[in-house]
């Protein structure tokens, strides 16, 4: 099992393919790299791809001490640093997307590209979501039925969960294995909170590619506007589906992903 000593912790990776290109994406709040399945072996046929899990969840150390996403994204860089990875394309969805704005404003000399998803830059200015919402993701594995369906409908649009089953119910049967342990998840969810990039994205100069699902209820796509207008140059794609755009509709992300990264070299 590949782990890597990066600062306090150890870091669970995985390397995929061997293309003349690297890409490193990071997962969001509660997830791991298993969840990357819709991507990683189509990314893997064009370019060397890292996953990885973020600190306190998957199979990465869980210390039971306050995160934040400059953290996380120093264990990013030094994940990097350790594997010899001196530049990357750098994808991160969600809670990933604020690691790889972190990353993208303190290291950009070392990215070809940077493409976030369903993600927002914090602070005041960011959109939240309906309260209801928000208390399902909070709740995260403690949630009562009520809480876990709105967490479904968070993740997947009407049109999935009544017809398209089988996505669902992949989805879940991954999403039950290494899950993350709840005083870990809220140690996440308190670095997602406190993240505040929103006063800085204008200094980013990596060409972006900001997408989001147009039926997200959990992170708006008003969010992912924003941050598109921030970051000078940066291009918005808004593809169908809800916050788990990218496995709900894969190919059309997958297609848009390997286009921007093989733009930018």
């Amino acid at each position: 099992m590949p782990r890597q000593r990066v600062g306090d912790i150890e870091i669970y990776y995985e390397i995929h393919g061997g293309g003349p290109r690297t890409l490193v994406m990071i997962r969001g709040l509660g997830s791991n790299l298993t969840a990357w399945y819709e991507q990683t072996p189509e990314f893997a046929r064009r370019f060397r791809v890292l996953v990885f899990d973020n600190r306190g969840a998957g199979r990465t150390d869980k210390p039971d001490a306050p995160y934040s996403i400059a953290q996380m994204a120093q264990d990013t860089a030094g994940l990097m640093d350790a594997l010899g990875i001196e530049r990357a394309a750098l994808l991160g969805i969600s809670m990933g997307g604020m690691i790889a704005q972190e990353i993208a404003l303190a290291h950009q000399d070392r990215l070809s590209c940077l493409i976030l998803g369903c993600t927002h830059f914090g602070g005041k200015e960011a959109i939240s979501a309906p309260p209801p919402v928000i208390e399902a993701l909070v709740a995260g594995e403690r949630a009562n039925p009520e809480q876990r369906k709105l967490q479904i409908r968070s993740s997947f649009t009407e049109d999935a969960i009544a017809n398209r089953r089988e996505i669902i119910e992949r989805h879940e049967k991954v999403r039950a294995q290494f899950l993350i342990p709840p005083f870990a998840y809220q140690r996440q969810l308190q670095a997602v909170i406190g993240f505040d990039a929103s006063a800085r994205l204008g200094s980013v100069r990596v060409p972006t590619m900001v997408m989001t699902g147009r039926d997200d209820i959990l992170v708006p796509p008003e969010n992912s506007k924003l941050i598109a207008s921030r970051i000078p140059g940066a291009i918005l794609k808004e593809l169908p589906g809800a916050h788990l755009f990218f496995t709900e509709h894969p190919r059309d992300f997958n297609r848009a992903v390997i286009d921007f990264v093989e733009a930018h070299p």
